[in-house]
């Protein structure tokens, strides 16, 4: 399934932005900047690459380039308790910025090894250093230049010197698995349906957008991948219903509406006909899934 690919918009002068998120509302997406992100408020789900590790207010975590990876805050998870809605700042930076052979520079050596640890994600917890960086990504406003890349530098020396640390997925991503050019239609499409796959979305909406006849645009999408667009769209809508199955306790109507379905059996029919179970069904098994583990794990423990 397809991932949004996301631009990151730098100042004229520099390939790396430092930018708050007063709250994370963007799909499973990846981009080529490596991304520090210090959660300053709020707790939930950190999704990077093939793992997935809650976070709280105080966590630090780095994102290699091209990683896959999505944030779910437990106030939008479980609404009905009372959790602080989540929100970070980020220093996202491009790859240009490093020696093509960076690896082959002694002055690097570990700049070098924490940048290869990142195509895993990495989480680091120390609060004291969350309050250096935080401190640090606020002063790296003020430099430009040269002073703004010995800023970067100081950051990922003080990364690379923390010993509480964890690896997020069991694979690393290639930071050279570069997307298809972002002006390509079925990636312009994909674009399209991560931002919009919560509305009610139409042909003509996305032949519009993509600037191409409906029809058209309907054959070279199936050529390009074998299914047509709304079941593309189906398959992004469930995947998120799976995850908010798997990490919330909302109603199968909440998930479905905030899936992008406004028909509670109609979402059903089509988390059944792709997944091969209900969301019930799914529900359950991922408890039983749950459990089994936890007895497999006290009995190995005896």
């Amino acid at each position: 399934m397809g991932i949004l690919e996301r631009k990151i918009i730098h100042e004229r002068t520099t390939l790396c932005s430092h930018i708050p998120y007063p709250q994370f509302v963007l799909p499973r997406h990846k981009h080529i900047e490596y991304e520090i992100m210090l959660f300053t408020s709020g707790s939930g789900k950190q999704f990077v690459g093939e793992g997935v590790l809650d976070y709280q207010q105080g966590d630090i975590a780095l994102i290699g380039s091209n990683v896959p990876h999505l944030h779910l805050c437990n106030a939008k998870l479980n609404p009905a308790m009372s959790f602080e809605p989540s929100a970070g700042e980020a220093l996202q930076f491009h790859p240009k910025m490093f020696p093509s052979e960076l690896e082959e520079v002694p002055d690097y050596q570990f700049i070098y090894q924490l940048l290869q640890k990142s195509q895993y994600g990495i989480r680091f917890y120390d609060k004291e250093l969350f309050e250096e960086l935080r401190q640090r990504f606020q002063e790296i406003d003020r430099y430009e230049y040269t002073h703004r890349i010995i800023g970067l530098f100081r950051i990922l020396e003080l990364l690379s010197t923390c010993k509480s640390t964890k690896l997020m997925s069991a694979t690393a991503y290639s930071s050279t698995n570069f997307a298809v050019e972002a002006n390509e239609p079925v990636s312009k499409i994909y674009t399209y349906l991560f931002n919009h796959y919560k509305e009610k979305i139409t042909l003509r909406e996305i032949a519009d957008y993509v600037k191409q006849n409906p029809s058209a645009l309907c054959r070279y999408f199936r050529q390009r991948t074998d299914k047509s667009i709304f079941q593309c769209l189906a398959e992004i809508r469930v995947e998120h219903a799976c995850k908010l199955l798997s990490y919330s306790n909302l109603s199968v109507s909440q998930i479905a509406y905030e899936s992008g379905y406004g028909n509670v059996p109609y979402f059903i029919k089509q988390f059944e006909s792709i997944t091969r179970q209900t969301p019930k069904e799914y529900r359950i098994s991922l408890l039983q899934g749950s459990e089994n583990r936890i007895k497999s794990s006290t009995f190995g423990a005896r």
